[in-house]
């Protein structure tokens, strides 16, 4: 089964996480400075690029700064983190932020040379003091939103690269072991990714995330047990987590058989949790159809439609509902739309019945 797990938009949180740790021995001023309007944070910009700028107004803008990362105010802080880079280039921990900041924006590219920058100065910190704990530390989260960056621009062996620093410099830390096994994934090692992933789960048994990216993982990996387990895993430690439902329910249709009743009933539950989950609904469309459901399946292959109204699946799917229940006139204008679909697409010969999003 195809898996989200390539997709690296996820490590949001995991990266303010990081964030927070690094800016929390920093920021000494404890009153809510998020106050500011947009214009006065652009002020505040401004005075920190002022060529006779103080150490008053760089504290300041730095703590600003850290309670907009905190409310998740990136487009607002990622010019003051910018500016504040531009003053002292040399500070690892600003570099972090800017590069977080710059990310979260959608500036890759930005991000990508502040991170890189970040990387070297906690590296040479490292190598001049190799004991020293906290400098270890900070050097593996820089690397491992290294790696986030570098994935994000589909430089998948460089983020591999920048994971596996992260894991040596810090074997027990989750989030390192987190970045591994996502960008192992990305590569497309499932053996080693599975062990990432297991190891972040142990370290972590509550993260959600690192438990269905294990399940996913064993599920590729065609060990199909294990995922069903890890799936029943993921559910019970969160009834309501509706990836988990989908992982499972997807799995148990795919596996056939008496398998596919407790898979339609946890479909029906992922939708239940999430009524616009692509994958969800175009599943349960399609086994509904198979299983002689076809009535049943109408509801979820249109939701499926207009989720995804450039993928041709659901009409076909749609077409196949409606001649089985002898509606040839709409059975054949869906088939229309997917004949149009292919034609926008330069003749692409059958359906696609993989997912968009892929999960």
């Amino acid at each position: 089964m195809r898996t989200r797990a390539n997709n690296f938009s996820s490590w949001l949180v995991l990266a303010l996480c990081i964030a927070l740790l690094w800016t929390g021995t920093r920021a000494q001023d404890s009153r809510t400075t998020t106050q500011l309007s947009a214009s006065e944070i652009v002020q505040l910009t401004e005075r920190v690029r002022s060529p006779s700028v103080g150490f008053p107004i760089l504290e300041r803008a730095f703590q600003v700064g850290t309670d907009l990362i905190k409310e998740g105010r990136w487009t607002d802080a990622s010019p003051l983190f910018g500016a504040l880079a531009e003053k002292l280039p040399n500070d690892s921990m600003i570099l972090y932020c800017a590069a977080l900041t710059s990310f979260n924006s959608g500036r890759l590219a930005e991000a990508q040379q502040f991170i890189d920058r970040a990387v070297a100065i906690v590296s040479a910190l490292k190598k001049a003091d190799p004991n020293n704990t906290d400098v270890k530390q900070r050097a593996a989260d820089a690397f491992v939103l290294q790696a986030v960056v570098l994935a994000n621009r589909k430089d998948d062996t460089r983020a591999l690269e920048a994971a596996r620093s992260a894991v040596d410099l810090a074997p027990d830390s989750f989030d390192a072991q987190f970045a591994l096994g996502r960008a192992l994934f990305a590569t497309g090692d499932l053996a080693d990714a599975t062990r990432a992933f297991q190891s972040a789960v142990s370290l972590r048994p509550t993260d959600l995330k690192a438990r269905f990216f294990l399940a996913t993982t064993l599920e590729r990996s065609g060990d199909d047990p294990a995922a069903l387990t890890a799936y029943r895993e993921l559910i019970a430690k969160e009834p309501r987590s509706a990836e988990g439902h989908l992982g499972l329910g997807v799995l148990l249709v795919k596996r056939g058989g008496d398998n596919q009743v407790e898979g339609i009933s946890e479909l029906e539950r992922c939708i239940a949790l999430d009524p616009n989950n692509y994958e969800a609904r175009i599943t349960l469309g399609r086994v509904l159809v198979s299983k002689g459901r076809a009535a049943d399946a109408i509801e979820h292959l249109r939701v499926a439609a207009n989720i995804a109204p450039s993928n041709p699946e659901p009409h076909y799917q749609l077409s196949l509902a409606y001649r089985r229940l002898g509606r040839k006139q709409e059975a054949e204008a869906e088939s229309a739309i997917v004949k149009r679909i292919h034609e926008s697409r330069r003749g692409s010969a059958e359906p696609n019945p993989s997912p968009i999003p892929e999960r």
